[in-house]
C-alpha cells in the first residue's frame, strides 16, 4: 500500500474491471479510503470508469461520498452514465 491506495484504488483508477470485480470476490473493502480521502468510487468517477462505479456500488461503495473538496460524488461525476448509476444507489440508500 502506497500513501494508503489500495490494489482496488489502482485498479478503479486504470478501470481494470475484471481485476476490480476480482479484488471484490476475494474480500476487498469498496470504501476503502486513501490518506488523502479519496475512495475507491471517487478514483473510478474522477476517471469516468463507469463499469468499475457499477461494479463498486454493487458491492456495496457508499454513493453518497464527498471529494476531499466536499464536492458530493454526483457532482464530481462528468458522465450522464455514472451520474445515473449514482442516483439510482442514493435512491436505494434511503
Amino acid at each position: 500500500m502506497i500513501d494508503g491506495r489500495t490494489p482496488l484504488h489502482y485498479a478503479a483508477d486504470y478501470g481494470q474491471n475484471e481485476v476490480v470485480r476480482y479484488l471484490l470476490e476475494k474480500g476487498a473493502n469498496a470504501n476503502a479510503t486513501d490518506k488523502h480521502g479519496i475512495t475507491t468510487l471517487l478514483a473510478a468517477i474522477w476517471e469516468g470508469h463507469t463499469n468499475c462505479v457499477k461494479l463498486l456500488l454493487e458491492k456495496g461503495a457508499k454513493p453518497n461520498g464527498l471529494t476531499p473538496d466536499g464536492i458530493s460524488y454526483l457532482d464530481a461525476a462528468e458522465k450522464d452514465e455514472i451520474k445515473q448509476l449514482l442516483k439510482v444507489h442514493q435512491h436505494k440508500a434511503k
